[in-house]
C-alpha cells in the first residue's frame, strides 16, 4: 500500500510539475511595437476587431492599390505585427495591399496566453471578418505570409477557408505534440520525455480543450486542394527542422507545392541571411498566384 502511495504522490507532482512548467510558457512577455509603417514610408490605419471568439485584437491596414490583392500577415511567438513589416513593406512595394495583426496576447490585442496556434485560428478568423466588411478591399481570395506559429494557423484556417488563396509559409512545425516534444528537449535537455511530456500534452487538453497533435500543418496541407503553398525553412533550423517542411510539401494534394531551404539559416533567420531573394521569391509567388496580382 505504501509503494502505491509513493507511486501516486510522484506521478502527482510531476504532473504538477509539467503542469506548471507548460502553462508558464504560455504567457509570453509582451514585447512593443518596434517599428510602423509611417516609419517605412507607408500610409496606415490602426484599427480594431474582434477574434471569433469575442477577443478583442489590434492591427494595421496598409492600402495601396484598390484594384490588387491584399496579403494577411502572420507573426509567430512573442513577436507581434511589427516584426514581419519589413518583409511586408517588400510586398507593399511589389503592389500589394497588407493587413497586419497582432495574435491575443501579444502587441496592441487582449488576452494573457498564447496556445501555439489553435485558438490564434479563431484571431485570423476575425482578421477575415474584418476584411471582408471593409468597403475598399476587394472580394477576392487574400494571399497569407506568415511565420512560425503564424504559418500553422494559417495553414490551419487555409485548410477550411477558400478566402485563403495563397500561402507562403515561413518555419511552420509538422504538429504541435511533435514541436512541443523537441522543445521540451531543447528547453529542458535533462528533463526526461516520459512522463513529462505525456503530462505536458495532457495540460494542454485540459487547458485548450484539444489534444495538440490535432494541429497539424501536415494534415492541413492535406486540404488545400490545387490552392498555391510555398514553404521556407532554414537548413539549419533545429526547432523546425527541414524534414517537417517538407514533410508538409509532400503532403500538399497535387504536389505543386514549393520548397526552398535556405542554406546558412536557423529558425526564422531565412530573410536575413537572403534578404534580396527572399523577397523576390515571395513578392514573384503571390504575384504568379493571386487573381490581379500581375
Amino acid at each position: 500500500m505504501l509503494a502505491l502511495e509513493v507511486i501516486f504522490l510522484a506521478l502527482f507532482w510531476c504532473w504538477v510539475f509539467s503542469a506548471i512548467l507548460f502553462l508558464r510558457n504560455t504567457m509570453v512577455p509582451r514585447l512593443p511595437i518596434s517599428v510602423t509603417p509611417e516609419q517605412l514610408g507607408m500610409a496606415s490605419e490602426t484599427v480594431q476587431f474582434t477574434a471569433t471568439d469575442g477577443v478583442r485584437l489590434e492591427g494595421w491596414k496598409v492600402a495601396g492599390d484598390a484594384a490588387r490583392p491584399w496579403i494577411i500577415i502572420c507573426h509567430g511567438v512573442g513577436a507581434n505585427r511589427s516584426d514581419l513589416l519589413e518583409m511586408g513593406a517588400r510586398l507593399h512595394q511589389a503592389g500589394f495591399n497588407l493587413f497586419l495583426f497582432d495574435f491575443r496576447g501579444h502587441g496592441g490585442s487582449a488576452g494573457s496566453a498564447t496556445s501555439f496556434g489553435w485558438l490564434e485560428q479563431r484571431d485570423l478568423e476575425g482578421a477575415l471578418a474584418f476584411l471582408g466588411s471593409q468597403s475598399d478591399v476587394a472580394a477576392r481570395p487574400y494571399g497569407v505570409y506568415a511565420a512560425s506559429m503564424g504559418a500553422v494557423t494559417a495553414l490551419s484556417v487555409a485548410a477550411r477557408d477558400e478566402r485563403l488563396g495563397a500561402l507562403a509559409v515561413d518555419s511552420p512545425f509538422t504538429a504541435l505534440d511533435e514541436s512541443i516534444g523537441r522543445h521540451l528537449a531543447l528547453m529542458y535537455p535533462a528533463l526526461p520525455k516520459a512522463p513529462f511530456l505525456w503530462f505536458v500534452l495532457a495540460t494542454y487538453r485540459l487547458r485548450f480543450g484539444v489534444w495538440p497533435g490535432s494541429i497539424s500543418s501536415v494534415q492541413a496541407a492535406r486540404r488545400l486542394g490545387e490552392r498555391p503553398l510555398l514553404v521556407i525553412n532554414g537548413k539549419g533550423d533545429d526547432r523546425m527542422p527541414p524534414e517537417g517542411a517538407r514533410a508538409i510539401v509532400d503532403a500538399a494534394e497535387d504536389g505543386s507545392a514549393e520548397l526552398w531551404l535556405v542554406e546558412g539559416a536557423a529558425h526564422l533567420e531565412s530573410y536575413g541571411v537572403q534578404q534580396e531573394a527572399y523577397s523576390r521569391r515571395v513578392a514573384d509567388f503571390f504575384t504568379r498566384h493571386l487573381s490581379g496580382g500581375k
